[in-house]
């Protein structure tokens, strides 16, 4: 019977670092998919960036075309207006590759507490795993020092 009673210990240790393994997994899986958001939050903000950088230079375009049409296109008002066009343009244009910047480094973050996570719930699966064995062992060394007698 005492020996019953500390194999059941043994599975139950298996089995308790077998599901410590499968949530280390599961912790692992949710790091990749938070560094995958991340990757595709950065991409669109790149988009964004470009998308910036394509509308800047039609405005500036436009403003240069339409103030060639009427003499000077390179001062006065046409040229403050190219000024403006390029101010706004480089800080959207910098607020989005900033955006990117942090869309990557959050996810690395995220990512990096997924994993330790993980780890921590296998260690904390493999000492509950020597507890149940410990005890289990205890329990046989017990039985058997009652069965032998004093």
């Amino acid at each position: 019977m005492q020996i019953a009673s500390f194999a059941m210990s043994v599975i139950s240790a298996q089995q308790q670092v077998k599901a410590g393994e499968q949530q280390q997994e599961m912790y692992s899986q949710q790091a990749a998919q938070a560094t995958i958001q991340g990757r595709t939050q950065a991409i669109n903000y790149k988009q964004q960036a470009a998308d910036v950088l394509r509308r800047m230079n039609e405005t500036l375009a436009t403003t240069v075309a339409r103030a060639g049409q009427f003499g000077d296109a390179i001062s006065g008002s046409a040229l403050a207006l190219q000024k403006f066009a390029e101010s706004e343009g480089s800080r959207e244009f910098g607020t989005s590759t900033d955006n990117a910047s942090l869309a990557l480094a959050g996810a690395a973050a995220q990512a990096k507490i997924y994993m330790q996570a993980g780890g921590i719930a296998l260690t904390t699966a493999k000492v509950g795993a020597a507890t149940t064995l410990g005890q289990g062992f205890q329990r046989l060394a017990d039985s058997a020092k009652g069965a032998a007698g004093p």
